[in-house]
């Protein structure tokens, strides 16, 4: 097994939320975080798991401490992809065509409060971003971290 290097989140940012690894959106991101919670280099970001990891591992349904411990034992991108499809309960695809859905679809209710509260601390960051058209934390993220995103 290849050493992996860890991302240092205090200097750069995860991958993005829609990038995919093995057919597996969110998953690079994941891994990105975990390795750098390992190493110590987390920075601001919330740990594993996050609101978005859970929602992401509830959508797999994988085991989050047996996933943490493949990631923190060096295991590789691909090694990592072909055990999450592995273990993932039965219909992923179907429920990963409705995860990308709901990943650009605008939010509401409580998560909208919070998603306004977060623009906020944005916009009073960075008051040159252009928040006027993210409705959604998928989105939010993008724009934050630079990455293209649909409707953006």
């Amino acid at each position: 097994m290849s050493t992996i290097t860890a991302k240092d989140l205090t200097h750069e940012f995860p991958r993005s939320p829609l990038e995919e690894l093995g057919g597996l959106p969110w998953l690079p991101r994941l891994i990105d975080k975990v390795r750098a919670l390992q190493a110590g280099t987390l920075g601001g970001y919330t740990a594993f798991p996050c609101g978005g990891d859970r929602h992401f591992l509830g959508v797999v349904g994988v085991d989050a401490d047996q996933l943490k411990a493949l990631i923190d034992s060096g295991a590789g991108d691909d090694e990592i992809a072909q055990w999450v499809n592995a273990h993932a309960t039965p219909g992923l695809a179907e429920r990963l065509g409705t995860w990308r859905e709901q990943a650009l679809a605008p939010v509401s209710g409580e998560y909208r409060d919070y998603l306004v509260g977060a623009l906020s601390e944005l916009k009073a960051a960075n008051p040159d971003l252009d928040t006027t058209r993210v409705d959604n934390f998928t989105r939010l993220i993008c724009l934050e971290e630079g990455y293209p995103c649909p409707g953006l």
